[in-house]
């Protein structure tokens, strides 16, 4: 009996020890539940639900309306019109070949899609979105969804959107820009001032039930967009279209490889005109002739008669969308360059004035290199301003012996030659202005009739600006008002308008007066304006060769000027590139600076004598 009670001593230990174990294990099984049940419940909850939110939504982005761009007399030039972006949700749709045939019938002669393209976007059966077309016209996206509606397909949802468009059409695409498909600004003032004219976009959440098909109503959260703000400009869309009109005709006449015209007013630096055409490159050119054939042999194939003939339509020229030349092609200004020579000789040299005289040769050997006038001669007397008049290079030359070659280049560089201009255009470009320390022999003397530095057109008419303003320097721009943005507009224009004095009023009004000389009895004098009194320089610069040295018979013919003691304050510079003709600056480019100036005193209203 004793060995029995001692064998059920010694039992229930080791039952309540197996017992404890069991126990403590599952109260650490347990605690260890509770710990992960804590870990994903609160720590990594927030993200699990995200991540399952994310696996049963689709987020579409709403595409904001874009800021408006006005000219400076009110005229829209670029706004928004009302769009539709369409989607397929593919694990919707029961037919795909019919859905495909009725896109490319409604849709792909606007989208240029085909409906085996439209079968490639709908065959994704992974995928519960793809964009059919983004920025859909609204006429076209409500036939489509009656077509849709009237056959029973299924799978098509439609966005509200907006769609940006240029009222004007090319005229001014240079400078106002363009956007691309998502509504950036990419060129031009669009992205010159993107920020403020693209608002914020927002953004639809839809929810996705079993087979990731869109619950109908689904709609989970949205984010509402903000419009862009509006601008205004200091372009006027009609005098850029003349200007646009007449430079084409221009480098079309002579077939040139291409030009610009830059008006801007010297008293403000708003610019109101800036273009430039470009020669077509071959391969352009061909492709542009092989889709008129297309075009033309479909016309033909319809048996309709039809009053366009696509070839009509062909031009080997093009507005440079993109870039602006005004702003960011560089050249060597020429003769045009002569006007500061003469700035800088008459304010560092008080013994010199308009009817110092001086022996001017045809050619002249500076260093190891001959200068020439532009036609043979005789030694002639000349005064400073038949120099300006005739255009003398030679007798440039000579009057630039005056004073010392420091400061020369510091006049140059007081009127803004060699810096960017801080105009609000992307591109802005500074040129090349040689300290006169690296000027070597020759371009000591070549630079004083603009060869051996290299301008854009708006730098030359700032500069040119500043001899009509009395010696100001002002800062050239594109925007004028933001006006529903007083804080904004203040702090951009604090900057834009910024003026310095850079030169003597006096010597600028008496190289402004030479001037006249040149279009009354000079190389300027087909860019008369009746009734009016027109000062300004030609200019035939040569076109440095990549090889070293100048091109044999390539030049940039301008003219650049302004209505001297009139109500205007507006420089025109008209530049034409390696044209072929055997007229001279003044008669080419003249004849447009005439005709521009002309429509200029008539829209403007331009007193002839008020200042």
């Amino acid at each position: 009996m004793r060995h029995s009670q001692d064998r059920a001593h010694s039992v229930m230990p080791e039952r309540w020890s197996r017992d404890w174990i069991i126990l403590v294990l599952f109260a650490v099984f347990l605690v260890a539940i509770i710990a992960n049940l804590i870990y994903i419940q609160v720590i990594r909850g927030p993200a699990y639900a995200r991540m399952a939110q994310s696996s049963h939504t689709t987020e579409v982005s709403l595409s904001a309306r874009r800021g408006t761009v006005y000219d400076r007399n009110g005229e829209v030039i670029a706004s928004n019109v009302d769009a539709t972006t369409i989607y397929v949700n593919p694990q919707e749709v029961t037919n795909p070949d019919r859905l495909a045939t009725v896109l490319a019938e409604v849709l792909g002669q606007d989208s240029g899609k085909t409906k085996e393209d439209y079968l490639k976007i709908i065959d994704q059966p992974d995928l519960s979105f793809a964009y059919i077309q983004r920025k859909a016209d609204t006429v076209s996206a409500e036939a489509l969804k009656n077509r849709l509606s009237d056959e029973k397909l299924k799978g098509i949802h439609y966005l509200d959107d907006t769609k940006r468009v240029y009222p004007n059409g090319e005229v001014g695409s240079q400078v106002v820009g363009v956007v691309d498909i998502d509504g950036k600004g990419i060129s031009g003032l669009e992205l010159e001032y993107d920020e403020l004219l693209k608002g914020v976009d927002g953004s639809i959440v839809f929810e996705r039930g079993m087979n990731d098909i869109p619950i109908t109503n689904g709609e989970t959260s949205r984010v509402e967009t903000v419009d862009g703000t509006d601008i205004v400009t200091s372009i006027d869309i009609n005098l850029q279209k003349l200007c646009e009109e007449r430079l084409l005709a221009t480098v079309i006449d002579t077939e040139a490889q291409g030009g610009s015209i830059t008006v801007m007013d010297a008293a403000t630096g708003e610019v109101y005109s800036a273009c430039s055409y470009a020669k077509k490159s071959d391969e352009e050119r061909n492709a542009e002739y092989e889709a008129a054939e297309k075009e033309a042999a479909a016309i033909a194939a319809s048996g309709q008669p039809s009053e366009v003939n696509p070839f009509d339509e062909l031009c080997d020229y093009k507005l440079e969308v993109g870039k602006l030349a005004s702003v960011t092609d560089i050249y060597e200004p020429g003769s045009t360059f002569k006007a500061f020579t003469a700035y800088s000789v008459l304010a560092n040299n008080a013994n010199i004035d308009e009817n110092t005289t001086y022996k001017v040769p045809y050619a002249l050997e500076v260093y190891d290199t001959v200068i020439t006038d532009s036609h043979d001669h005789p030694f002639e007397d000349m005064s400073l301003r038949r120099i300006l008049a005739d255009s003398s290079n030679t007798g440039t030359t000579l009057v630039s012996r005056e004073v010392d070659l420091v400061q020369l280049y510091d006049s140059y560089h007081a009127f803004g030659f060699g810096t960017k201009t801080g105009c609000d255009f992307p591109g802005d470009t500074a040129g090349q202005l040689e300290e006169s320390k690296d000027w070597d022999g020759v371009q000591s003397a070549t630079v004083t009739f603009g060869q051996g530095l290299t301008v854009t057109p708006l730098q030359l008419v700032r500069a040119y600006g500043v001899l009509e303003q009395g010696g100001t320097l002002v800062t050239p721009h594109f925007l004028t008002d933001v006006p529903n943005d007083a804080e904004t507009a203040q702090r951009l224009m604090q900057d834009l308008t910024k003026r310095e004095t850079v030169a003597d009023a006096g010597v600028c009004k008496e190289v402004s007066e030479m001037l006249t000389s040149v279009v009354t009895e000079g190389t300027g004098e087909e860019a008369a304006v009746d009734g009016f009194t027109v000062t300004g320089k030609t200019g035939t610069a040569e076109i440095a060769s990549v090889y070293g040295g100048y091109e044999e018979n390539a030049y940039v013919m301008s003219f650049c000027g302004w209505l001297y003691g009139s109500s205007s304050d507006l420089i025109c510079l008209v530049t034409v590139n390696r044209p072929h003709t055997n007229l001279g600056a003044g008669g080419l480019c003249g004849p447009v600076f005439s005709e521009i100036m002309t429509y200029a005193t008539k829209r403007y209203q331009i007193d002839a004598q008020s200042k």
